[in-house]
């Protein structure tokens, strides 16, 4: 397909790539990305848990094994979905959305959060934050880069 400039695309977007912010590693944003994406069954939802099992050799893993988890489904209100499962609880979801979720937990929001969404938006990418809250509290943990 051909999107508006001209440029070929996909026609769906996937995931191309976990940023973390700085203090968290990459795989740590690949694991909740994937846990939090594993009842999105949306092509970028799908995409994800492909990204985060292909670079980062994470097993396949399926909703039905999570014993005791509360999938969030994303709505148009919260912008954003995740779970709740073995006391964590995982987001992913547009910025202003996954910032609002952990500040209202009191978490905290690393510096280059925001920096790092921008540079994906600026690239023609779209940027979905990801965040968790464990007994470390609530923190952003990175960036999911979808491309088109």
């Amino acid at each position: 397909l051909l999107d508006k400039t001209g440029t070929i695309t996909y026609g769906n977007r996937r995931a191309s790539e976990f940023v973390p912010v700085k203090g968290t590693m990459a795989a740590e944003v690949a694991d909740a990305a994937q846990l939090s994406s594993l009842a999105d069954e949306t092509p970028e939802g799908r995409s994800i848990v492909v990204l985060a099992k292909e670079k980062y050799g994470l097993r396949e893993r399926h909703e039905g094994e999570l014993v005791g988890a509360e999938w969030i489904p994303f709505t148009a209100q919260t912008r954003m979905s995740g779970v709740d499962v073995d006391g964590r609880k995982v987001r992913k979801g547009a910025t202003g959305s996954v910032i609002a979720w952990v500040e209202e937990r009191g978490g905290s929001v690393a510096e280059d959060a925001r920096t790092l969404t921008d540079e994906i938006s600026q690239a023609g990418g779209t940027p979905l934050l990801v965040a968790l809250e464990d007994e470390k509290g609530a923190r952003v943990l990175g960036v999911i880069h979808l491309k088109d």
